[in-house]
């Protein structure tokens, strides 16, 4: 059965909200731990926290990146803005991820680490946007109910975050994939720019559509995206 996003007929309260988040925050967390013990029982590559730590700061610098995106297209309609800070990803993140491994001149261990940190970084920023959200659902000034309102027009109050833990690790395996490729050939970024890009676009649109449906698309394209990374390690 698909779980409609634009379903509003039904829309938990505050308290149920919240109990499912606190109830899917070890699943978020699960997520890197469980990721870094295969990869150290199936590989024997242990963590290099240089590099976890340098793919971590390289995701931050990409989401910093999108801030004059997203200034530029302010003037621009709220669809078309959406769409070019959505596609804009693919050239940061890439283009941050490449110049993240050419400084490092790193080996594939130590790819592996920066990828891992990578995707760790993006589970906590999604554990703080949640936290954040909880936040904003529990006032009641005016920016608030405007900002509940926004949220409640995007029909995401009744998808459980255990979807969204489920999403964290697909994009953990597409952002590992990914930093392996790059890191076997640099040239590889005229690939994963347009595939990053697309990937995002394709995620958006169908999650207006169908929660199962989009993760199942991310999963495909990041076991797609690590399968090929990991081939060719």
């Amino acid at each position: 059965m698909n779980v409609q996003m634009n379903d509003h007929r039904h829309h938990p309260d505050i308290r149920t909200i919240k109990k499912r988040f606190f109830a899917a925050l070890p699943f978020y967390v699960a997520v890197p731990v469980l990721l870094a013990l295969i990869f150290i029982w199936g590989s024997g590559y242990g963590i290099e926290w240089s590099g976890f730590g340098l793919g971590a700061l390289g995701w931050l610098v990409a989401l910093m990146l999108r801030g004059p995106v997203a200034a530029l297209s302010m003037k621009l309609p709220k669809s078309k803005a959406q769409t070019i800070i959505v596609a804009s990803s693919g050239v940061l993140e890439e283009s941050v991820r490449l110049v993240l491994l050419w400084l490092a001149t790193a080996s594939m261990p130590w790819a592996l680490s920066a990828g891992q940190g990578w995707a760790a970084i993006e589970v906590v920023y999604a554990i703080v946007s949640g936290f954040a959200t909880l936040s904003l659902m529990s006032r009641t000034d005016e920016k608030a109910k405007q900002a509940q309102a926004l949220l409640a027009a995007q029909g995401t109050g009744n998808v459980h975050p255990l979807w969204g833990a489920v999403e964290r690790l697909s994009a953990s395996l597409f952002h590992i994939g990914a930093t392996l490729l790059l890191a076997h050939h640099p040239l590889l970024l005229i690939v994963m720019i347009p595939v990053h890009s697309l990937f995002n676009l394709s995620a958006v649109w169908l999650m207006k559509r169908s929660v199962v449906w989009t993760e199942i698309f991310i999963a495909v394209i990041g076991i797609l995206v690590f399968t090929a990374g990991w081939l060719l390690k």
